[in-house]
């Protein structure tokens, strides 16, 4: 089986990949806090399962996953959203003040700092398209991403693509969020030993996202909020076989539109 990952490759393969398919991916996320039952790589780990599944379906590169993300403070209307009595609480990302370890966030000027700079080592290397396979969420990590694909695209000979791994099934789908049924699963099915549910409580026991730092997505934008400010995709219900339909609808997602740029290029 050929191999798809850059640091794997002998030079010989490298080239002739380049030249059969000149696309590469590069997978990002923070090393962030995702509950106690899942491993700090999770976004990344998740996002290169996504990229390599492209590349073998269609071909180009992938660099290994740039474990680096950025996230900001709660604003006051958050905080109530995710449960917090007190809304002048400092709390950056999903670090809420029960997880006895950070996540390793960026400042979001330092993550762009360090995206632009693997950016421009891969576009020198003389792919017609990079892939940015971003496995976070926040809403600086979204924005930079994207500034940084219309620069390059602009300013370079290659044109960089800004995917997210974790996409919805469809239009009606409302499970994706953060630690919880959905990413779980997918870390599940990406690599099942490093998750350990037995390491939530039990299901008698809500997970209160201010106590757990697990939410779904639509908490963190207020669209639909318990009363009890709970997560109901409980990641206690996660499989692997779920999490598999997620991986799978990344990469079908992913390799259309890098198709679809490919052709238009």
């Amino acid at each position: 089986m050929r191999t798809v990952q850059f640091e794997l490759m002998r030079p010989g393969e490298f080239l002739e990949e380049r030249e059969r398919f000149s696309v590469a991916y590069l997978p990002v996320g923070p090393l962030e806090w995702h509950g106690p039952h899942m491993p700090f790589g999770t976004d990344p780990l998740n996002a290169q399962a996504v990229a390599c599944g492209v590349a073998e379906r269609i071909g180009g590169v992938v660099f290994p996953p740039l474990f680096c993300g950025t996230e900001e403070a709660r604003t006051p209307k958050l905080l109530n959203w995710m449960g917090f009595e007190d809304d002048s609480q400092y709390v950056v990302g999903m670090d809420v003040p029960s997880n006895p370890i950070k996540s390793c966030y960026f400042p979001e000027e330092l993550f762009g700092t360090i995206l632009r700079a693997n950016l421009l080592q891969i576009i020198s290397l003389g792919f017609r398209i990079v892939v940015i396979v971003n496995g976070h969420g926040a809403a600086g990590q979204l924005r930079t991403g994207a500034r940084l694909a219309r620069e390059f695209t602009n300013t370079t000979k290659s044109q960089v693509l800004f995917c997210r791994a974790m996409q919805k099934l469809d239009e009606t789908d409302d499970r994706l969020g953060h630690a919880n049924i959905v990413e779980t699963s997918m870390q599940m099915y990406v690599s099942g030993e490093s998750v350990q549910l037995d390491k939530l409580p039990p299901r008698e026991i809500p997970l209160k996202t201010s106590e757990w730092g697990i939410a779904d997505g639509y908490l963190m934008t207020g669209e639909s909020v318990n009363e009890g400010h709970t997560v109901e995709h409980d990641p206690r219900d996660a499989t692997a076989e779920l999490g598999k339909r997620y991986i799978e609808n990344g990469i079908e997602r992913v390799a259309k539109e890098v198709l679809r740029a490919y052709g238009e290029k």
